[in-house]
């Protein structure tokens, strides 16, 4: 009798363990990274110091509902959508004319700040955004996102400056059934 109850507590254990396996392993099925990028210019003029100076990036297709649709979900059941990168890089010359900026994406859903950086350090031709940890779900459930850079230039700029933005955002959904 004692065997038998040994027997079944740890098979229960052992049934127990397995959900929680199947659970975790569930979780990691419905959370994926999308990535995306785009390139912009500086244009050359006079800018003055600590003035803010917004630049846009182009609209990008978001492609959400066919990259939703090949990880077995859908935007209605998307739990959350945060930026885990958003690099801005000079593609020619360095960033030594940016002094900070801040970032906003805009989709139909209106525009919301999702990054900045407050110091660039001399020199640097590429640099990594502080990312604010907002849920942008609204935005990236949309067809097509673009980004504001409201920059504080140290100097003007003698020739125009192309950008590039790449931006990885973490999406967190349920599967569908």
């Amino acid at each position: 009798m004692r065997i038998l109850k040994s027997l079944i507590a740890l098979s229960l254990v052992t049934l127990f363990w397995s959900c929680n396996k199947t659970t975790e392993e569930v979780n990691k099925l419905t959370e994926f990274d999308m990535s995306y990028s785009s390139e912009s210019a500086v244009p050359a003029t006079t800018y003055t110091a600590n003035v803010p100076v917004d630049i846009s990036t182009p609209e990008v297709s978001t492609n959400a509902t066919s990259r939703f649709s090949s990880e077995n979900t859908a935007a209605n059941l998307i739990d959350e959508i945060k930026l885990t990168r958003f690099n801005i890089t000079a593609l020619s010359g360095n960033l030594d004319f940016l002094k900070s900026f801040t970032i906003f994406i805009k989709t139909s859903a209106g525009e919301t700040q999702v990054a900045s950086k407050t110091s660039i350090p001399a020199g640097a031709t590429s640099v990594a955004a502080d990312l604010s940890g907002t849920n942008i779900k609204d935005h990236l459930t949309k067809d097509k996102i673009s980004f504001r850079i409201s920059a504080i230039f140290t100097t003007g700029t003698s020739q125009e400056i192309k950008i590039k933005t790449d931006q990885t955002v973490h999406v967190k959904a349920t599967l569908l059934n």
